[in-house]
């Protein structure tokens, strides 16, 4: 027995003998002896201070708080008997249970293909869509067993990281905005119309912000959203332009209009999306699906990235 009051074997010689409603006949079951069983549940109820079993009836029954035990050690013993095949599962390809995170930006139709493909090798997946430091969080915190982001997470130590693409940032531009067959010149574009920014909270936020110090730009804060398809709306209704890569935009196609792709001046800024899992827990799991993540992408997002521009040819690189 140890500090909860009760373990597995315990448990077990429990709802057994409430299942057969005999101490004897759980006994058999177990393999063990009938006054071994009953000194198993005699200190069960002492560890736990309340009787389990109303010992004058026959066959035995469960009292009132016996009942609640029974129910929660019959939930308890399901799962721990699960242990061992997920387990193998594990060592084996992909567990029948699955906790993902994803980036926003990725999250859809990326995920119903992916389940498409992993189908039937997985029973359930759990995907939760959100913004890179929410990802970061939950891997940390042992609530995702693998994200899939655009922080590589390189200050935390035992994890695995596998990039499955790289993509620049490009601009997207009202239909105001003269063709040219040059760069666009920035300082003169921000000046002329507001820079939609993308929320400072968000990972692609920061990236451009770092960008333009870099360039040594600087834009007055005037909007500000976290959704592409409200920032591809924005520009698209001729109030203002945006950097966005074009895995964000080819998502919200649908808001462009008349507005246009063009390459971002100047030297070239990209993001990475990076599958990330804690080492030695699911490291061929998390390597399989790299691989089926840049399968998906090479096979459903870049003939349409490159669409919208065909100039990010040899721009876009989908790892190793």
């Amino acid at each position: 027995m140890d500090s909860l009051g009760f373990d597995l074997r315990s448990l077990e010689a429990f709802a057994l003998t409430c299942r057969k409603g005999s101490m004897a006949a759980a006994a058999e079951r177990m393999g063990m002896t009938q006054p071994a069983v009953s000194q198993i549940i005699k200190r069960l109820e002492e560890s736990l201070g309340v009787a389990l079993i109303d010992k004058r009836r026959r066959p035995l029954l469960p009292t009132a708080s016996g009942v609640l035990l029974r129910e929660a050690a019959e939930r308890l013993l399901a799962e721990a008997q699960l242990i061992p095949s997920r387990l193998r599962e594990i060592e084996e390809g992909f567990p029948s249970i699955l906790r993902i995170g994803i980036v926003d930006s990725l999250a859809s139709p990326f995920v119903p293909e992916l389940l498409s493909r992993l189908q039937p090798s997985l029973q359930s997946m759990s995907v939760s869509a959100g913004l890179a430091d929410a990802l970061r969080e939950s891997l940390i915190n042992f609530q995702s067993d693998i994200i899939i982001s655009n922080q590589s997470l390189d200050d935390v130590d035992g994890l695995m990281r596998h990039t499955i693409l790289q993509e620049p940032y490009i601009l997207i531009v009202p239909p105001t905005v003269a063709e040219t067959s040059g760069e666009i010149d920035l300082k003169r574009l921000s000046r002329q119309m507001t820079l939609v920014r993308w929320s400072a909270r968000s990972q692609i936020g920061r990236d451009i912000e770092q960008q333009l110090r870099r360039l040594r730009i600087e834009i007055p804060r005037r909007l500000e959203f976290d959704s592409s398809d409200t920032i591809v709306g924005i520009v698209a209704a001729g109030l203002g332009w945006a950097v966005v890569t074009p895995l964000c935009l080819i998502n919200s196609m649908s808001r462009l209009g008349p507005a246009r792709a063009v390459p971002f001046p100047g030297p070239v800024f990209s993001r990475r999306l990076t599958i990330i899992s804690r080492k030695g827990e699911l490291d061929n799991v998390a390597f399989r699906l790299a691989q089926l993540a840049r399968q998906i992408l090479r096979e459903k997002y870049v003939p349409d990235m490159l669409r919208v521009g065909p100039w990010l040819k040899g721009k876009i690189n989908l790892g190793c």
